[in-house]
């Protein structure tokens, strides 16, 4: 189970999952409290590994019964930080079983993941998605 987040007006916004329920995804469409992991790793700017939801203080308890509900146990957040370091978005994966601790090396290189996707968002918004509003723009006017 997992899910992406963008940051939006200074909030958490839930964009895609998979395995996740209803519930789940419309109690976290938006993040704004610090009651959850994601939400710290958004502010800290650093993965949060929750390795037991149930006996975790990370979560308030609305959020808490949230996750244990859709069959989450454990839960890992990785922040999407800019070259500047800002967080534009994380990414969280649910686990079925509680987690044991993280290796060294399995850290690094979802830090590294976490920039790289942060660096593609900002060029996908700049370029990409810039690039969309001018033809749609053109297009439009011509009517």
């Amino acid at each position: 189970m997992g899910n992406v987040q963008l940051v939006e007006n200074g909030m958490l916004r839930m964009e895609k999952h998979t395995g996740l329920n209803k519930r789940f995804t419309d109690y976290f469409t938006f993040v704004e409290a610090s009651t959850t992991s994601c939400a710290r790793a958004a502010e800290e700017a650093r993965q949060v590994t929750v390795k037991d939801v149930a006996a975790s203080d990370a979560f308030d308890e609305g959020s808490r019964q949230a996750i244990l509900q859709t069959g989450s146990r454990a839960c890992h957040s990785v922040p999407l930080v800019s070259p500047k370091g800002a967080v534009v978005g994380m990414i969280s994966s649910h686990h079925e079983r509680t987690l044991d601790d993280l290796t060294d090396a399995q850290v690094n290189a979802l830090d590294d993941l976490g920039g790289q996707v942060a660096r593609w968002l900002i060029w996908h918004r700049g370029t990409v998605a810039g690039a969309l509003d001018h033809l749609h723009a053109l297009a439009t006017s011509r009517r």
